[in-house]
């Protein structure tokens, strides 16, 4: 068995994600969260690392995201847990292409 290489999936339209506002998209049904903050577009695991809370109903804190269930915080850049480094939930590559978001998946 071969482990498939990472792609680039279209998601939605760069104009459809505000400044500070997220979107939870589902490329080839993986959770993931995007969110575009000074200009810029993240793309992470839309599941907490603690017990897979969904990332999207959280608040926004600058470049931190908080899980509703438990306040855990995530850095939005690095994935990483603000109380144990070690901890870290994916963070996807994202790129524009003719108006469109896409994510390395």
């Amino acid at each position: 068995m071969t482990i498939a290489e990472p792609s680039w999936v279209s998601t939605i339209d760069a104009d459809k994600l505000l400044e500070n506002k997220k979107a939870a998209i589902y490329p080839k049904g993986l959770p993931v969260l995007l969110i575009k903050q000074g200009g810029r577009i993240h793309a992470i695991s839309n599941k907490c690392a603690h017990m897979a809370c969904p990332l999207a109903g959280g608040v926004l804190e600058d470049c931190i995201i908080r899980c509703p269930c438990h306040n855990w915080g995530f850095d939005i850049k690095t994935g990483e847990f603000l109380d144990a480094k070690e901890i870290k939930i994916q963070v996807y590559q994202t790129k524009l292409l003719e108006g469109k978001i896409y994510v390395k998946i």
